[in-house]
């Protein structure tokens, strides 16, 4: 039964209704999950883009056919979206800090193992654990910035959206220089090991949580009320779940497309050679670092962030016409669709914004994600079934402009103010 939202409480933050925090030292009783956090965001890709460039040297040192490699490149949003579904059960079991825990041993594991068993199918099991570990991650960063920094919930959040993009861009950097130093092996498996010491903080957190109970463990951090169980039969009836969730799909379904085509678009479509080809590219790719920047600040500044959550479902839309219709240089279209990068970072925000305690948070991210990286499976296979048919981009620009529309009802429903998921099951 839905219940109306009431009056912040004593002691609440007049302006969001979640309890009032005071403001300690950065450091303050926090240290090791502020590190811990750190290591978790940047962690999260290195599976992924430390792969793409050494694609081919792992294709034919393990004889992967096409077949195979079609699917290694599926994996990544197949395990990130079942991991979004099963990471708030595992919340509720274990808690967010072992939740954590798992993510980077999972993550380290998988990595650091991979490249040295000469299988194929043990190359790709390892990859979905390694996958899996990071589909933890992308849904327990959230709920331990609520958890442990509800006075800096923006700063925070902030600097998790840079670590992940920034730990996308990283490793797809260096892959190629050091597999021509080390060889592809160590080249695949290096990152592994940042995964290996994000270990260290989540022990030590754990450990202190262990010795001094949950509340001296967070010293100085306020803590949220308990709350009800919220599975998927409740987050299906919430309008704040579901827009979240219809919102992150077509962010996924839209970037994952971009990712997978868009040079191919500027060449076919555009007629751009190569080289003109990979800086608009590359333009597109860059605008996810500003945008995971500014994004989480704004929406935390903003009393009603629809505004904002309709100008990022637009701003993809307005490039792919600009291609479609050859307005403008093709690196200022993909410069104005790069904004559209700065929907994840928004929807991260939300997660926190739109939630009253840390298990709310967990369950609207792992809904949001489950759903979304599984939608950003279909949008690389939707724009290459439109190809092949078509034999023209033309199609698959217009169905992916087209998005705009249940993108921006998503951003309504996620965005309204005064609405939390919590309430409408108290």
């Amino acid at each position: 039964m839905a219940h109306t939202v009431t009056a912040p409480s004593e002691g609440s933050d007049p302006k969001t209704g979640h309890p009032a925090a005071p403001r300690p030292g950065l450091w303050k009783g926090r240290a090791a999950v502020l590190i811990g956090l750190v290591l978790l965001g940047i962690g999260l890709r290195h599976a992924v883009t430390g792969l793409s460039p050494l694609l081919s040297d792992v294709r034919e040192a393990l004889g992967i056919g096409t077949a195979g490699a079609t699917f290694i490149g599926m994996l990544p949003t197949l395990c990130f979206g079942a991991a979004g579904f099963l990471a708030p059960v595992i919340v509720r079991k274990i808690g967010a800090e072992s939740t954590a825990l798992l993510a980077v041993s999972l993550a380290a594991a998988g990595t650091l193992a991979r490249p040295f068993l000469d299988s194929p199918a043990v190359f790709i099991v390892l990859s979905i654990v390694a996958l899996t570990g990071m589909g933890l991650g992308n849904v327990v960063g959230a709920p331990l910035v609520k958890k442990y920094f509800p006075d800096r919930q923006a700063v925070m959040v902030t600097v998790f959206a840079l670590l992940m993009q920034a730990g996308a861009t990283l490793p797809a950097m260096t892959a190629i220089p050091v597999a021509n130093a080390l060889g592809w092996q160590a080249s695949l498996a290096s990152w592994g090991v940042l995964s290996l010491v994000a270990v260290v903080p989540w022990v030590i957190q754990l450990l202190k949580i262990r010795r001094t109970g949950p509340v001296a463990a967070q010293a100085g951090v306020a803590t949220a009320p308990a709350t009800q169980k919220l599975g998927l039969a409740q987050l299906a009836t919430s309008p704040v779940a579901l827009g979240t969730a219809l919102f992150y799909a077509m962010a996924s379904l839209n970037i994952y497309a971009m990712l997978a085509w868009l040079p191919t678009i500027l060449q076919q479509h555009l007629g751009l050679d190569r080289n003109a080809a990979g800086l608009a590219f590359s333009i597109y790719t860059f605008m996810t670092l500003p945008m995971a920047f500014i994004t989480p600040l704004i929406a935390n500044r903003m009393k009603n962030p629809i505004p904002l959550a309709i100008l990022l479902a637009m701003v993809g839309p307005i490039g792919y016409l600009g291609m479609i219709f050859g307005v403008g240089p093709a690196w200022l279209m993909a410069l104005v669709a790069g904004l559209a990068g700065g929907a994840f970072p928004l929807a991260i925000a939300m997660f926190n914004l739109r939630t009253r305690t840390t298990m709310g948070s967990a369950a609207i991210a792992g809904f949001a994600m489950g759903i979304g990286y599984l939608a950003g499976t279909l949008g690389p296979l939707l724009g290459g079934w439109l190809y092949a048919a078509t034999g023209s981009w033309t199609a698959a620009l217009w169905v992916y402009a087209v998005t705009v529309v249940p993108m921006a009802v998503g951003g309504l429903m996620m965005a309204r103010p005064g609405r939390y998921l919590e309430d409408r099951f108290a």
